[in-house]
């Protein structure tokens, strides 16, 4: 995974509730509400300001250009009007002396218990296992984070070792491209 991948050349992604597409500016301020929110971010070291909000944005912007893939907003369309959901997809992560494409989320609280995660999760796996080489992908847990473990043994995944990130142990879940294929054919 050297070069960019050309994921985004395939968004918007559409299941059946919901529209992946590239998160810009337009989704800032419900980005920001979600990442202040200290019951959203309980997994991480700490919730975010609006300026590490606007920074956290610029990064994945910058993953869009050097890696051709990223965190996607996540949309319900409605007679509302679009609302954003949190954030899905797969960014370039680099593991001790191994570059992986690593599947990642965070969802509005009020998004929670309606399987949106695993919707998004899963229409991001098969994005990347139908447009990269890739044999697996992966994704960071906490082994505390039990509402994440659980999308993660839905998308057939299993926890493959363990690592220190951001200062915090993480798990190290994978869905190898075999497997995948095959828990979706059933």
């Amino acid at each position: 995974m050297h070069v960019p991948l050309r994921l985004l050349e395939h968004l918007p992604i559409r299941t059946e509730r919901l529209r992946l597409t590239v998160m810009d500016e337009t989704w800032l301020d419900d980005l920001a509400a979600m990442l202040a929110d200290p019951v959203v971010m309980t997994y991480f070291p700490r919730a975010m300001s609006r300026l590490e909000s606007e920074h956290w944005l610029r990064r994945n912007t910058e993953r869009y250009r050097l890696h051709g893939t990223a965190l996607f907003a996540v949309i319900r369309d409605g007679a509302a009007g679009p609302q954003f959901l949190g954030d899905c997809g797969l960014v370039v992560r680099r593991i001790g002396s191994r570059t992986h494409l690593e599947l990642g989320y965070h969802f509005a609280a009020a998004a929670w218990g309606h399987g949106y995660a695993t919707e998004a999760a899963r229409a991001s796996l098969a994005l990347g296992f139908a447009h990269t080489t890739a044999p697996e992908i992966i994704a960071l847990i906490r082994p505390e984070n039990q509402p994440s473990r659980r999308v993660a043994q839905r998308l057939g995944m299993h926890v493959s070792g363990a690592v220190l990130h951001a200062g915090l142990v993480h798990d190290v879940w994978s869905v190898r491209r075999e497997a995948f294929a095959r828990d979706t054919l059933q």
